[in-house]
């Protein structure tokens, strides 16, 4: 009788242990966090381009320097195609070396370069360095997350989620943007930093 009474009382702790381990785990934050990324109905490359005429090759050298600013701030956010404008501090460039502030205005987000040119009469040449950042956007983020794991389909498309990004915000350039994307099953399981570039977005 005593026998038969201590395997009934280890049965029962038994039970409550393993429920109170049920309780307490918790589930997998790859398959929790962020919220899901659907299918886009288009993808975008990654390489838009402003949304205005692209000046020729005979167009004021300013002009092309404006033109390839926003091409850059374009892929920072992700390639999503939006209206951009810039306004720079010089009137012209001339052949002579030359020191310039532009800046490219971005879904109301300003975002300003320090342009250098070292002058040439037949090939000009120019470094442009951002000052306060690049751009991340929410969809621009969404589609690099996409683009990038999304395609695979399978457990990786299924699983897809990302941080809530807002509409467009300037983050700090080659280093974590602070929002991040992940993929909670399959092959590629794993969360993604995302992560802006001096000439792009990328998950890394």
């Amino acid at each position: 009788m005593q026998r038969n009474k201590w395997i009934r009382t280890a049965a029962t702790v038994a039970l409550v242990v393993a429920a109170a381990s049920a309780c307490g785990s918790s589930p997998d934050p790859l398959l929790t966090n962020g919220t899901p990324v659907p299918s886009p109905t288009a993808t975008p490359s990654g390489k838009a381009a402003p949304q205005h005429p692209a000046p020729g090759k005979k167009a004021p050298v300013l002009d092309q320097i404006k033109y390839d600013l926003e091409s850059r701030v374009l892929a920072m956010g992700g390639g999503v195609p939006q209206q951009t404008a810039t306004s720079c501090d010089t009137a012209e460039v001339g052949n002579t070396p030359q020191k310039f502030t532009c800046t490219v205005k971005y879904l109301g987000v300003d975002v300003p370069f320090n342009v250098e040119t070292k002058g040439g009469f037949i090939l000009m040449q120019y470094t442009a360095t951002p000052t306060k950042g690049g751009v991340v956007t929410d969809e621009g983020v969404r589609a690099r997350a996409w683009k990038q794991y999304g395609i695979y389909g399978g457990k990786a498309a299924r699983s897809l989620r990302c941080d809530k990004v807002p509409k467009v915000r300037l983050v700090p350039l080659d280093k974590p943007s602070g929002y991040r994307c992940y993929v909670g099953e399959g092959g590629l399981k794993g969360a993604y930093d995302v992560v802006v570039t001096a000439n792009g977005m990328r998950l890394t």
